[in-house]
């Protein structure tokens, strides 16, 4: 299925989805541009600090959005808890990052809080969008990137961890490692446009089809999960 059974919160949703799409965009360009202007030079770390601060928002942003979609899979025990689990990780991320903005947490630290609260995510995307592919009520482009997206990070962020394991050969740290942070590189940068793409169909804004006319909008109120 190709379009989205609209459910009360939808349209709020949708606006915080735009809004995440756009952090992500501006979280991408400025670890881009830290790492190729600054890193090199040792700072100052205005693009880091940019960075970091857009990260606190949007980790806050992306909650409704989640929350929006999990109300989507069934309900069970194992699912609210999941749920609960990616908000609070969420959560998490934020501070740490409006934390290290305030020189009131460590790098080190904060990194490390930002990049488990990533892993849970990862871990909901994945599995949520790997039931919702089943359904059909559930659009597939949004539930198939959602899927990459979480598997790829899931799989990435273990290997890119080794290039931090000194110990290790070169071909482990920098082929294998390297290889986890270019695969785990192109599903962050994915990131954002998923954000958009879960705007643009939780919106429910009619599609044109052939001749002008809008495509119908399907409505269904009273059901949620």
């Amino acid at each position: 299925m190709d379009t989205l059974i609209e459910i009360p919160g939808d349209r709020t949703a949708a606006k915080f989805a735009y809004v995440a799409a756009g952090l992500g965009v501006v979280g991408v360009a400025t670890l881009g541009a830290m790492y190729a202007i600054e890193v090199p030079k040792n700072g100052p770390y205005v693009f880091g600090t940019i960075n970091d601060a857009t990260g606190g928002v949007f980790q806050l942003v992306i909650i409704p959005v989640i929350v929006q979609v999990h109300r989507r899979l069934r309900r069970t025990p194992g699912s609210e808890a999941a749920k609960w689990l990616v908000i609070g990780a969420s959560g998490a991320g934020s501070a740490s990052s409006f934390l290290l903005v305030a020189k009131k947490l460590d790098f080190t630290v904060s990194t490390g809080i930002s990049v488990g609260a990533m892993v849970v995510q990862a871990g909901w995307f994945l599995l949520a969008h790997r039931a919702l592919l089943t359904r059909g009520s559930y659009p597939r482009d949004l539930a198939r990137l959602g899927q990459f997206i979480g598997g790829a990070l899931v799989v990435a962020l273990p290997l890119a961890a080794l290039t931090a394991v000194e110990q290790a050969p070169a071909w482990i740290r920098w082929g294998i490692g390297g290889a986890g942070i270019a695969f785990g590189a192109t599903a962050w940068v994915a990131w954002p446009y998923w954000y958009f793409l879960a705007a643009r169909h939780l919106s429910h804004v009619p599609r044109e089809v052939p001749g002008g006319a809008p495509g119908p909008r399907r409505r269904n109120i009273g059901t949620g999960y």
